[in-house]
This record gives structure tokens, C-alpha cells and sequence, in this order.
């Protein structure tokens, strides 16, 4: 007779593909291990995203993307779905999303102190990718199709000190295409997640502003100079002449502009993340008189 296995698999979570080895940056071939739709995150908080698990290699840890549903999060959605090569408009069953194939930008980061490797910007699979996936291969270059191992000579070391370029963009890749504020689908940078910023400012190869301050002010800074450099003003210019600063108001700010401008009734918010919320409503209609009542030159 057969020796019975006893097992309890109470309280015992699916596998979240951990191998215990972080994979290190660069461009991988990553197959769609899972694809999620939540309403709460891992701390019973309220979510409204998609968590995507990307198996980078069988001797890896899995890297997780999560993705937002909301508007500020178009963006984010458009590049995952453009990756699978969807259709522009239309509706996508997660489930069926599994076993798929993309390419995905890998950045460095650290938790608690620790090297953790963060997902960043998605892109199409190209022809051999899952054949040489499965033959344990998932490192490519965004250019070549060859490893993209960190390289030491002093050149790419050079290389990755660039700076931004009044002249115009002088990104690595000729075919990468930046995500810039206020284009369809893209919105603020304000809105942006911290790593999808920090991802943005590496792909165009942009160099963070010294001084103090946090690293997510200095990212969003960074690209603003960059749009700006590229668009043939100064970021002061664009800010006067195609935009307004409401973003960097706070609240108080905003009720005082809003009652100078007798725009009527504050809107009434309550719930949870009240006063976001308020803040928010309140650039929306501020931003609405601009377009309605436009300052005179």
C-alpha cells in the first residue's frame, strides 16, 4: 500500500515565484505569470489596480508591476496593452492575459537597504523572444537582440553620466519615444508612480538635480527641464504660457483663488482621502474658468 502524504494547506499562499535571486537590470523577455485585478493590496488597504507578475527566468524571482485603473493611470495602461499589441479601444479578460509574452525595462532600486529590482516601462515582444526564453535566455538589448550585461568600460560609464542636451533629446535607443506631460493619455507627472518617474528620467538618460529635496521632486524637475529644452522654452516660459502651477498649491491656496474668483459653493467632499479629493475638484475647476474666462495678455 502507497505511504499517504499528510498536508494542510491552510493560511499557504499560491507561489509568488521566489527563487531568492534578484534579476539584475536591464531589458528581459518576461512572460506574464499573472495578472490580477485587486481591491485590496497585500495590507487589506482598498486597491484599485492590476497586479502583474513577470517571470524574468525559471532561477529568478518574479518582478511585480501594479496597474492603476483609474484616469492619472491611462498612461501606464496604454503602454501594458500596446506591449501585448491590443487593439487602441476595447476590453481585455486578465486571465487570459497569462502566458503572454512583453519585453520590460528592469531598474535598480533598494528595500530596506537591499538591492530589489523594480518593473519599468513595457514593450512588444519581438520575433525569437519566446523561444529563447525558453531556452533560458531572457536578456536582451533594446537595440541588438544581444545580452545586456552591465558593461565596464569607461565609455558606458560616461554614457551613463548624460545630461540633458538643449539641442534636443540624445537618447540611446533611436526609437524610444518619450512619455511627456499633458500629451493624450500621459497627464501630470504629478500623478506618476515614484518608479515609473524614476524609469522615464534613466530611458532618456537625464541626470537628477543635485541640492536638497526628494528624489521624486528632483525626477519630476528633470523632465520638466527636459520638455521644456525640447519644446524651445525655458521651464519658467512653459509654465507662464501653456500651463499653470495648480499641482504645487496647497489647499488653502486653492479655496482662496476659488473664492476671489466667486466661482460659487466650494464642492462638499467627504469619505475617506477627503481633502485629496477636495484639492483636486478644486484645480478642475479652476482649471475649467481658465479655459472659460482666459487671463488677457
Amino acid at each position: 500500500m502507497a505511504k499517504l502524504i499528510p498536508y494542510d494547506n491552510t493560511g499557504v499562499e499560491e507561489s509568488s515565484g521566489g527563487t531568492g535571486v534578484k534579476v539584475k537590470p536591464g531589458v528581459k523577455i518576461a512572460r506574464i505569470a499573472k495578472c490580477t485585478p485587486r481591491e485590496t493590496n497585500k495590507a487589506g488597504d482598498p486597491a484599485n489596480d492590476i497586479e502583474v507578475a513577470l517571470d524574468v527566468g525559471e532561477e529568478y524571482d518574479w518582478v511585480f508591476s501594479y496597474i492603476g485603473l483609474s484616469d492619472a493611470a491611462k498612461w501606464k495602461m496604454a503602454e501594458f496593452t500596446r506591449a501585448l499589441g491590443l487593439k487602441e479601444t476595447g476590453k481585455f479578460d486578465p486571465d487570459k492575459m497569462v502566458g503572454k509574452f512583453i519585453r520590460v525595462k528592469i531598474n535598480p532600486d533598494t528595500y530596506d537597504g537591499q538591492y530589489a529590482p523594480r518593473a519599468g516601462r513595457f514593450m512588444k515582444a519581438q520575433p525569437g523572444d519566446e523561444e529563447a526564453f525558453n531556452e533560458g535566455s531572457s536578456a536582451v538589448s533594446e537595440l541588438s537582440g544581444q545580452d545586456d550585461e552591465p558593461a565596464d568600460e569607461p565609455e558606458a560609464e560616461a554614457e551613463a553620466e548624460a545630461t540633458t542636451s538643449t539641442d534636443g533629446p540624445t537618447y540611446d535607443d533611436p526609437e524610444f519615444v518619450a512619455s511627456r506631460e499633458g500629451e493624450e493619455d500621459v497627464g501630470s507627472y504629478d500623478d506618476w508612480a515614484d518608479e515609473d518617474l524614476v524609469a522615464e528620467v534613466e530611458d532618456r538618460g537625464l541626470t537628477l538635480p543635485g541640492g536638497r529635496g526628494s528624489k521624486r521632486d528632483k525626477a519630476i524637475k528633470a523632465l520638466r527641464e527636459e520638455d521644456a529644452a525640447v519644446s524651445g522654452a525655458s521651464a519658467e516660459d512653459e509654465t507662464e504660457e501653456g500651463s499653470d502651477d495648480y499641482d504645487s498649491w496647497d489647499l488653502d491656496q486653492l479655496k482662496k483663488e476659488w473664492d476671489e474668483r466667486e466661482l460659487g459653493a466650494m464642492p462638499k467632499v467627504r469619505g475617506s482621502g477627503a481633502e485629496g479629493r477636495l484639492q483636486a475638484k478644486l484645480i478642475e475647476g479652476l482649471r475649467e474658468d481658465d479655459e472659460t474666462n482666459p487671463f488677457d495678455e
